[in-house]
């Protein structure tokens, strides 16, 4: 059972939903973190993520973020609320921006159950 810590960065460039994270076959992942930068220079944002739940094939939002602004980053997984998420094999991340530059960072422990 090996264990890897990986970054996970993806550039999203549009307005539709952007998958961000899938957890591979046969491992289960702890995201510790999940961190969005506003790259806009003057608009502010609004983000939705959302997890995939391969066992039950849908999509639920996890947490919405209004009127990020221009230049700023913000972490999903901060605080009062959730601070470790699992997902299980083929579960993923969704995200969604109102802007069409952001930045996505997941980071993660992936455990190999093989």
């Amino acid at each position: 059972m090996a264990n890897k810590y990986k970054i996970n960065i993806t550039p999203v460039a549009t307005t539709a939903i952007t998958t961000v994270y899938t957890c591979p076959a046969e491992n289960v992942a702890i995201v510790k973190s999940i961190s969005v930068y506003n790259v806009h220079a003057s608009s502010p944002a609004n983000w939705i993520l959302k997890v995939y739940d391969n066992s039950a094939t849908a999509a639920y939002i996890f947490r919405g973020v209004t009127s990020v602004a221009a230049a700023t980053t913000q972490e999903f997984l901060e605080g009062d609320k959730s601070t470790l998420l699992v997902l299980e094999e083929s579960d993923a991340l969704h995200f969604s921006t109102t802007i069409t530059s952001a930045n996505v960072f997941v980071s993660v422990l992936e455990q190999d159950r093989t």
